[in-house]
């Protein structure tokens, strides 16, 4: 692939300007070990083989995720049917309003931001850049790439590219949960994980943007209120509905702090459809409205 075929330039709206994201579905390669300033989120949908990362190697099989960062130097060996949704991304392009000379200095300047980037940093011999996921959260995964390359490609109106950033703000988010789910990493849960509480909380994962009520839920899963409030909170700290709601508020924070959108479609993105609920739940969470929650990094940057 050429250089061009990592990124993104406008045509007929902002023409000549570039976004630094670009995807490829459906393939049946990697591409080159390294890619010069860009990351790679790589979904493996299908097939299996032998991931190597510099000198250590493992066995991935779908549905799996790749984190890959500038420096990785990574191939994909003995491959059996193997299907992949590529999105590269310069890691800077996550910032709206501050401009690097490098990604060594973007990356001294996270601070708070670096827990977004934990899959594709932290390198230990448990942990080489994959990880394994299940086909609830592999298809949220290959939807999100599917829409940031539908409006990369389409670039149908004003905002694609604020649009672009926006979904692929969320495909962090998401793979930064299934690094943080993965067996192979420490826990950040309050209590032993179970397969019924891994299954709800991946189910989650995929429809918190969906309009929810507990009731729904405790059919989903055949339980109880009470019983899987309790088996929940147990695990996770926080009740089912008030994992919903932290979903949609780490959503609906990073798009205001990332993005230009306006704060009614971030209300929607998030999941709720009712301005005076959206702003209840809000200051709740981060103790100001959206106005206010917005203009604090406005003025930071």
């Amino acid at each position: 692939m050429s250089e061009a075929a990592y990124t993104t330039i406008g045509r007929e709206i902002y023409p000549g300007r570039e976004v630094k994201l670009s995807c490829v579905r459906d393939a049946d390669q990697l591409g080159p070990e390294r890619v010069a300033e860009r990351f790679r989120i790589v979904y493996v949908k299908a097939g299996c083989g032998v991931f190597q990362n510099g000198e250590n190697s493992q066995i991935v099989t779908a549905p799996s995720v790749l984190c890959l960062n500038a420096e990785d130097a990574a191939k994909l060996h003995s491959p059996t049917g193997f299907t992949l949704d590529i999105l590269f991304f310069e890691p800077s392009v996550f910032e709206r309003y501050i401009a690097f000379d490098s990604i060594a200095d973007w990356r001294s300047k996270l601070a708070e931001d670096a827990f977004f980037f934990s899959a594709f940093f932290e390198r230990d011999a448990a942990y080489i850049g994959a990880s394994a996921t299940n086909h609830y959260l592999g298809n949220r995964i290959a939807q999100l790439i599917r829409l940031t390359d539908e409006l990369l490609t389409g670039q149908k109106d004003d905002f694609w590219p604020c649009r672009s950033r926006s979904y692929f703000i969320e495909l962090l988010l998401l793979v930064n949960s299934v690094y943080r789910e993965d067996e192979t990493h420490e826990r950040i849960f309050t209590g032993k994980m179970t397969d019924e509480i891994r299954e709800v909380a991946d189910w989650l994962q995929v429809h918190y943007l969906e309009k929810l009520v507990l009731e729904d839920i405790t059919k989903q899963f055949n339980t109880n209120k009470t019983t899987l409030n309790q088996r929940f909170k147990a695990v996770m700290g926080v009740t089912v509905m008030e994992y919903v709601m932290n979903l949609r508020m780490q959503i609906a924070c990073s798009l205001l702090r990332k993005t230009y959108l306006s704060v009614n479609e971030i209300m929607e993105r998030a999941g709720y459809r009712d301005d005076a609920h959206f702003l209840r739940a809000f200051k709740k969470y981060a103790g100001c409205t959206p106005t206010e929650y917005r203009s604090r990094y406005e003025i930071a940057g």
